[in-house]
């Protein structure tokens, strides 16, 4: 006997796309049937001619909670990311007050979330310019791996990591296999370009403010410690197709490296500053039309492996003096997986398939929690998202679930319309958040 029966949907299943009925018991999914195979005398959601996908699984996101809450909370943010068809997240340690560097923090955390998060969740510790020693104690509250920063972070806890603290950070990480998620860009050369362009007002010199050859050194220079270590790593954000050709090559020779970009790379440039303003401010910044067209294909091929947000909503507007005012994030976690189905599939940049790989079965592999989620698979937890093709969604004010009700994505016209999120076999409703911690 089945808990709930989804019936009729185009099921997005790693061999393809098939009309199938899902049996769900006890969170799980136990069936995948041709339609009508499934018994009748339970409940029945009939999803016939829509498109059901594994959630969503948000490697990178600020839910800002314990300090900085006044933009973000796990209320807020993990609701957001339940709307849009994220059903699990990973959370940054920076952005909290204190940053989470150590098992104490971490704890912090922890009790902060619990209760309050739509959404299943893991924590990224901190790896910093002086916490070596405390990275076995995030290990035993369930850090999945260590977020690290090789510029100014802006946090005031949270210095950059060194070279040397990277590559020791490293020979840690292939002894324990655990990932470290690096931020890769060269803070000099941000530095030394912010000292020629920081007091402009033309938006479009914040992309030369963090130059794309300073990501290009970053990562080469995180490579070959990859290389050296035999350490996992994973690169954030990225935003140069070149960043992703030079990381296929190191895979290529055997270094454990994964990458991620995020839809505003594929959806924005430089060019849509003069209408964005602050609300297209982040690091690094986007880049050209011929670049942004090269990062759908480096997608679509697998030299990038998976979708992000980097959700971190600030206040826009276009009040600012001048550009490094202004608080470098995007709010998009509502926004992800819509716009991979949007802007991706309907207009035949990537097959559905790669959209389910990309936005969830990739993720849950770099993570180490494929056994139980990213893909529809008998077996695994019942985490699903409805979508209707047959509807558009025009994003507007009043449907943004976040804390602070601005983003770079206001009004936007996509195709399709996330109807329907699943948790464990159970849609998410507001008012009860059921999300669980997962441990590394």
């Amino acid at each position: 006997m089945y808990d709930v029966i989804i019936c009729g949907g185009q099921v997005v299943t790693p061999l393809g796309i098939k009309e199938l009925d899902i049996g769900i018991q006890d969170g799980k999914i136990t069936a995948l049937s041709e339609v009508g195979m499934c018994e009748e005398a339970v409940p029945r959601i009939d999803a016939s001619g829509k498109y059901i996908l594994p959630g969503g699984i948000d490697v990178h996101v600020h839910m800002n909670d314990l300090g900085a809450e006044e933009m973000e909370d796990w209320r807020h943010g993990s609701l957001a990311a339940a709307v849009g068809g994220i059903t699990t997240v990973v959370d940054m340690p920076i952005d909290n007050v204190p940053s989470t560097t150590d098992s104490k923090s971490m704890r912090r955390k922890l009790e902060r979330i619990r209760g309050n998060s739509y959404v299943d969740y893991l924590l990224w510790g901190g790896l910093t310019a002086d916490n070596l020693e405390k990275l076995p104690g995030m290990l035993e509250e369930g850090a999945v791996g260590f977020k690290t920063f090789l510029i100014d972070s802006s946090g005031e806890d949270f210095g950059r990591t060194t070279d040397g603290v990277l590559l020791e950070a490293m020979k840690a990480a292939a002894k324990e296999d655990f990932p470290i998620m690096i931020h890769a860009e060269n803070d000099e050369l941000n530095q030394y370009y912010t000292e020629q362009y920081g007091t402009s007002t033309d938006w479009a010199d914040w992309s030369k403010m963090h130059p794309e050859s300073g990501e290009l050194e970053a990562v080469a220079k995180c490579l070959v410690f990859a290389g050296i270590t035999g350490a996992r790593i994973h690169i954030a954000h990225v935003s140069s197709a070149k960043t992703a050709d030079m990381i296929e090559a190191a895979r290529r020779k055997g270094i454990r490296v994964t990458c991620e970009t995020c839809p505003h790379y594929l959806i924005f440039t430089d060019q849509d500053y003069e209408e964005k303003g602050a609300l297209l401010k982040c690091a690094p910044p986007v880049r050209d039309e011929k670049n942004r067209q090269r990062l759908w294909e480096a997608l679509n091929d697998g030299r990038i492996d998976m979708i992000s947000s980097d959700h971190s909503p600030s206040q826009g507007g276009k009040e600012y003096h001048w550009i490094k005012e202004a608080w470098a994030g995007i709010a998009g976690i509502q926004n992800t997986l819509l716009a991979m189905y949007s802007e991706g599939f309907c207009k035949g940049k990537i097959s559905l398939e790669q959209v389910a790989a990309v936005c969830s079965a990739n993720p849950a592999q770099m993570l180490g929690i494929s056994r139980h989620k990213g893909s529809i698979e008998v077996g695994k937890d019942a985490d699903l998202v409805i979508l209707d093709p047959k509807k558009d969604t025009i994003f507007k004010r009043d449907q943004m679930k976040m804390k602070v009700k601005e983003s770079v994505y206001e009004n936007y016209h996509f195709r399709g319309r996330i109807e329907r999120s699943f948790l464990r076999g159970r849609e998410v409703t507001e008012g009860a958040p059921a999300g669980r911690y997962i441990r590394r």
